[in-house]
């Protein structure tokens, strides 16, 4: 078994600082790194919770630039994606404009770092200028955009995306797709259309897609709209804290007393324990 192979187990059991680990070990042992052995390093320090992942992605890098003679489009695009989670995009972007050589994948990681981080029109500059140089955007393009268009409530915009997907680019979209336009017209207080949106999805929605209409809900003070999602949520994650948590929170701003109380005592009713996040709905 290789030391990448080593590496990449770790990152597929979420285990960033053994794989990092390993890497440095390699380092020690002067064993030959490959290109998958830095991306998926690199991955690594973009993942790690604790602060030092800044610290120790910025170390790899000054060693790629040391020791490696060419950054790769997929090394440049890790080195992209590591500084966008960590919400570094002066270094981000610096790393795409230095690249001679981009791919889709690398558009797609700086798009989607302007995009998750507050810089929603850059993130939408960019896919124009991508489409410019000739690249074709792909079915993660969109997510991304589509995101962009969800953070900044641009309605019009993130729909005639959504219809150019099929039309134009002749991508199906996918369950986030659908999740990010449920997004986008919730975000906009469209509840209703938002609604409609997911009853005609041509296949089932996922917790994602109800979890981002829900979470509408909760900004919206929608309480009836939000216990009918609530019963379908809760048919697809019965045992998921964040929900009941969520569902309390609404009916308690509007003073439901009751059904709030109801909510969390069916919490502890079920031995249901709490757990540290729930993304589609604390995020929004």
């Amino acid at each position: 078994m290789s030391w990448t192979s080593v590496i990449n187990g770790f990152v597929r059991s979420k285990q960033f600082a053994k794989a990092i680990w390993v890497f440095e070990k390699m380092i020690e042992f002067s064993v030959k790194r490959s290109e998958a052995t830095y991306v998926n390093v690199l991955s690594c320090c973009a993942n790690l919770e604790e602060q030092s992942g800044f610290y120790q992605g910025r170390q790899k890098h000054g060693y790629i630039f040391r020791n490696e003679g060419v950054m790769t489009v997929f090394m440049g695009t890790a080195l992209i994606d590591f500084y966008g989670k960590r919400g570094h995009l002066e270094f981000a972007f610096r790393v795409f404009n230095q690249m001679l050589d981009r791919e889709v994948c690398t558009w797609n990681a700086m798009i989607s770092s302007f995009a998750c981080n507050g810089r929603e029109k850059e993130a939408l500059d960019l896919f124009e200028k991508m489409k410019v140089d000739g690249m074709c955007p792909n079915e993660v393009t969109f997510v991304a955009v589509l995101t962009a268009c969800a953070r900044t409530k641009r309605v019009q915009l993130g729909s005639q995306f959504f219809q150019s997907m099929r039309c134009q680019y002749g991508i199906v979209p996918i369950m986030e797709h659908y999740g990010c336009m449920v997004d986008l017209l919730g975000r906009a207080g469209l509840l209703t259309q938002a609604t409609e949106f997911v009853n005609t999805m041509p296949f089932q929605p996922d917790a994602s897609v109800l979890g981002a209409l829900l979470g509408a809900c909760k900004i919206h003070g929608a309480i009836e709209l939000g216990n009918e999602v609530e019963r379908r949520l809760l048919e697809l994650q019965p045992r998921h804290c964040g929900l009941y948590l969520a569902l309390s929170t609404i009916n308690a701003d509007k003073e439901r007393w009751d059904r709030a109380a109801d909510l969390r005592k069916a919490i502890v009713e079920a031995g249901i324990r709490k757990v540290p996040a729930y993304s589609f709905i604390d995020s929004v």
